[in-house]
Parts: C-alpha cells; structure tokens; sequence
C-alpha cells in the first residue's frame, strides 16, 4: 500500500562515489551512501567482497574445527546422538571431516548467490507490489549486495576474534557470536523454538533490516520510517518460520 504523506524528494547522489566511500558512508551515513548505489547499481563487487569473506572464513574454520567433536557435539545438542548405536556412530563420525569440507564449501559458494537472488527478488516484489515503487532488480540486488556486505565486513572478523578467544573451533558458527537475547539464557534449558525466537533478535539482524530499509527507502522515494516495513515484515515472517521449523523438528 502506498504511504498518504507526500514522499521526499529523490536524494541527489553527491560527487565521487567509489567503491570505498560507498563503503564507508554505509557505516557512517548509509542514506547517501544509497542515493549514489541506486543511481549506479553495480552489485558485483561487494557480492564478491562476500563471497571472499565468506570463504576465508570457511577456510580457516575448517582448518582449526575437530569434524568429529564438532559432529558429536551437534547431534548431541539435537537430541539425536543417544538414538545412534555404537556402529551407527562410528559411521557418522567417520564420515564428518569428508562431509563438513564438502559441505563447508558449498555452502558459501551456492548459499551465497542464492541469498542475494532470493532476497533481492523478494524485496523488490514487496517494494513494487505494496509501495507502489519502480524500483528495479538490479538495483535491488545492489541494495542487499551492499547491506550483506557491510554487515559481513564487520561479523566476519568478530566471529573469528570469538573463536579463538573462546579457544574453541567446534562451537556452531551461527552460536558463536552472541549479540542476541540468547546471552540471557541456558541453551540446554529452554526450548528449541524459544531459543531460535531469542537468538533471531539479534543486533547484526537489526542492523541488516535498518540498512536495506535506508536503500529501498532511497531507491523508492520513501522515508526510511515507511521502509522499515517493507524489510521488517518480511523479515519476521522469516522468523516465524524458523521456529515454526524448530518446534516441528524438535
């Protein structure tokens, strides 16, 4: 639906640009920053900044990360471990270093590109369909591109900071970095669908909605208060699956 206040004027991209001011401006004023990224929406390089980040990541994690311990400690946490027979365990265990390379670079070689498309093409449909914007697939993919890619720069290097502050490999990524409501409680004490609620209110997530608001705020002539929506909506949907997947798994 379209917002009944008169949209703002289309920001103006100032002079320059660049790849590294664009960069830096999306730390410090995001909102210009995306007045010249919509105006020239290349998306190439920051989706390759990601996808380097992502496998350097990769790399030294599974370099340091015990596949077995780390295979254990998984299928214990999902209650799955105790259902497995002597054999049985031996077998999965054996197979871990194989899977978790082969696995652990699929991921960010398939996950990656697959995030920027979905994400992109949702947003964009959202933007077009219920704020009667004209933005346009390529400078969506700019938008998240450079949102994923800022928010990455930044986790990226903490996840691994943690890692070997905590001197332990074998924890899950995507636990390791606690900037989430799951700091206030036990993991082991409460439920699964519960802890994938706290752990989805996260500062990183907040921060990655804020930035793709201020972009397709930008690119659709709206204000970055009306483009909360069109990012925040879909994102609790998201949300809400997760742990409608937790609990039916559980």
């Amino acid at each position: 639906m379209s917002d009944t206040p008169t949209p703002p004027p289309a920001v103006e991209p100032s002079g320059g640009g660049g790849f590294f001011q664009n960069l830096a401006d999306l730390y410090f004023a995001p909102r210009q920053a995306f007045s010249r990224i919509v105006v020239r929406p290349a998306f190439v390089l920051p989706f390759v900044g990601q996808l380097v980040l992502a496998f350097a990541f990769t790399g030294i994690w599974l370099n340091k990360m015990e596949p077995r311990e780390f295979m254990k400690t998984q299928l214990e946490e999902a209650g799955r471990w105790d259902k497995l027979n002597t054999e049985q365990r031996e077998a999965v265990l054996s197979a871990a270093p194989t899977q978790m390379k082969i696995f652990g670079w699929l991921g960010p070689a398939i996950g990656t590109p697959v995030m920027l498309l979905l994400t992109g093409g949702v947003l964009m449909f959202v933007f077009r369909f219920f704020f009667s914007s004209e933005v346009g697939f390529r400078q969506s993919l700019a938008i998240v591109a450079w949102s994923l890619f800022a928010v990455g720069l930044v986790t990226t290097p903490l996840m691994l900071l943690v890692f070997q502050l905590k001197g332990d490999w074998n924890l899950n990524p995507q636990d390791v970095l606690q900037a989430n409501l799951g700091l206030l409680v036990d993991k082991a004490s409460v439920a699964k669908p519960l802890w994938a609620l706290l752990t989805s209110i996260d500062l990183f997530s907040f921060w990655t909605v804020f930035l793709l608001a201020v972009g397709f705020a930008v690119a659709s002539r709206k204000t970055t208060g009306s483009g909360i929506w069109g990012v925040a909506v879909p994102w609790a949907v998201l949300v809400l699956i997760k742990i409608g997947w937790t609990a039916l798994m559980g």
